[in-house]
């Protein structure tokens, strides 16, 4: 009965767990002026941020264009998982320079490699070790053990 409880609790506790991890592992920040030019039949480019996205993906990242027009990019933008500094935008016109400005996550300068890690693990971690808890309840009680 407790243990039901107890997952009924995390259940209910885990998007708050979530975002307070998260809000202690990254922080916004915004890089302003990144140009990039398309070239003939090229329809996007790349631009190189100056500070790794704290996420493999654009989670958290909105991608603008600021010149020639104004336009918001990130559906048609991806990054290079693995230096998560390397955005590609698509959707771009041919021979054209662009200039986009990018609101991202970054992970605090004051959270290391491994805390970093846990900090992003923490609610599968939480998940994982209430079910085992809870296997194993199940497994004594009935004496499989």
């Amino acid at each position: 009965m407790a243990l039901g409880f107890g997952f009924v609790i995390l259940a209910a506790m885990l998007p708050d767990i979530v975002t307070r991890s998260e809000t202690v592992r990254t922080n916004t920040a915004q890089e302003t002026g990144l140009g990039c030019s398309t070239g003939v039949g090229q329809s996007s480019c790349d631009v190189t941020l100056a500070t790794a996205h704290a996420y493999a993906d654009t989670t958290a990242m909105t991608v603008t264009e600021t010149s020639p027009g104004a336009m918001d990019r990130t559906a048609t933008s991806s990054l290079n998982a693995s230096d998560r500094t390397t955005l590609s935008v698509g959707g771009l016109s041919a021979s054209t320079a662009y200039v986009f400005t990018v609101d991202q996550a970054v992970v605090d300068s004051n959270v290391s490699g491994s805390l970093n890690q846990l900090l992003a693990s923490l609610p599968l971690l939480l998940v994982v070790g209430l079910l085992a808890i809870v296997g194993f309840a199940v497994a004594k009680t009935f004496s499989v053990f």
